[in-house]
C-alpha cells in the first residue's frame, strides 16, 4: 500500500541511515536534499524530535496538518506523532535531534513533567526563528553532536542532560511573548492549571485508545469531571471532551488513511463496541462517514 504507515524508533532510523555512535536512543543528525530518511513515507516517530531548517524548503504534514518548513523554521514533535515529507519535494537542509522516551527518562529529562514548558506545541509545533535564535540552537546541536561521539568524556550523561534542558528552555522562549507580571496568587493559580493540563495530556496520550470519558481522566487525577473540565477549558480554550475527541479522531483518520486496516479493525483498535458506533462517532465529529473519508484520502 502506497504511503502505508510505518513506525520507527531511534535505533531503527540510525540503522536505516547507517549511523553509529555511542548512544542507542539518542541521535543528532544532518540531512540535505536527497538523503532525507523519511522522504515519501508516512512515519509514526517513536521519539521526541527537534528539527531546524538551515536552508531551503520542505513540505509535509504533522498529524495530518499541513506544514511548510523554510530557513529558520523549528519543528518539535512528541513521541507517536505522525510525520510525512512529500516525495521528491525536499530541497531543505536540516539539522535535528531525536530522543527516545527511555533515553529521556534515563537522563531524568521527564517530558511529562516538563510539558508546561511546551504547552504551545499542542497548538503549533512549528515556529520561525530569528537569525540569532537559529545560531543559538545550532550551537547546541554542535555540542550535542560532539559529545555523542566522545565515549571517553567524563560525566557525559550529565553534560547531555544539562545541554538538553538548556536547549529546551531556549526553544521555549521562542514560543512565548514577553512574560506577564503576575502576583503570587495569580502565579499559584496558573501553575496549578499548567500541572493539571500537563497531567491530563499525558494520561490522554497514553489512554485515548481505550478511554474516551472525562470521568476516567478525572478519577485518575482525583478530581471531579466538572472541575477537570473547567480547568482544562480555562487553561487551553478547549474542553477535556474536545481534547479527547481530537486525539481519537486524529488517530482514526491516520489509520483509515495510511494503514491497511479495515474500518471494523480501526473501530476495534480504538475500543469502539461496534463498527456502527464508530461510524456514528466519526461522522458526528467530521461530517463524513469512515468509508467516505477513506475514499477521499486516496
Amino acid at each position: 500500500m502506497e504511503n502505508e504507515l510505518i513506525e520507527l524508533t531511534v535505533p531503527q532510523i540510525k540503522e536505516v541511515v547507517g549511523h553509529k555512535d555511542n548512544y542507542d536512543d539518542f541521535y543528532v543528525f544532518r540531512a540535505s536534499s536527497g538523503d532525507h530518511f523519511i522522504e515519501g513515507r508516512t512515519v509514526r516517530m517513536k521519539a521526541f524530535t527537534v528539527i531546524l531548517c538551515i536552508d531551503g524548503t520542505e513540505n509535509g504534514t504533522v498529524n495530518l496538518k499541513e506544514m511548510s518548513i523554510n530557513k529558520g523554521s523549528l519543528l518539535m514533535t512528541f513521541p507517536n506523532n505522525v510525520l510525512k515529507i512529500e516525495a521528491g519535494y525536499p530541497t531543505a537542509t536540516v539539522r535535528g535531534i531525536m530522543l527516545s522516551q527511555d533515553f529521556m527518562r534515563m537522563l531524568q529529562v521527564d517530558v511529562k513533567n516538563s510539558l508546561p514548558l511546551f504547552m504551545r506545541l499542542a497548538y503549533n509545533p512549528l515556529v520561525n526563528l530569528t537569525q540569532e535564535q537559529q545560531e543559538d540552537i545550532e550551537r547546541y546541536f554542535d555540542l550535542l553532536e560532539n559529545i555523542s561521539n566522545n565515549s571517553d568524556l567524563a560525566h557525559r550523561d550529565e553534560i547531555v542532560r544539562g545541554l538538553l534542558m538548556s536547549m529546551f528552555y531556549r526553544i521555549s522562549g521562542t514560543y512565548e511573548q514577553r512574560p506577564q507580571v503576575l502576583d503570587e496568587k495569580e502565579c499559584s493559580v496558573r501553575n496549578r492549571r499548567e500541572e493539571y493540563f500537563a497531567k491530563f495530556i499525558t494520561l490522554l496520550s497514553e489512554n485515548f485508545k481505550r478511554e474516551r470519558t472525562v470521568g476516567f481522566y478525572a478519577e485518575q487525577m482525583c478530581v471531579t469531571p466538572k472541575y477537570l473540565s473547567l480547568l482544562i477549558k480555562d487553561f487551553s480554550g478547549k474542553s477535556a471532551a474536545e481534547w479527547i475527541d481530537s486525539y481519537v479522531i486524529t488517530e482514526a483518520k491516520t489509520l483509515l488513511r495510511y494503514s491497511t486496516m479495515s474500518i471494523q479493525e480501526v473501530a476495534y483498535e480504538l475500543n469502539f463496541s461496534s463498527q456502527s458506533f464508530f461510524g456514528k462517532y466519526f461522522k458526528h465529529l467530521t461530517g463524513m462517514s469512515p468509508s467516505e473519508y477513506k475514499l477521499s484520502a486516496k
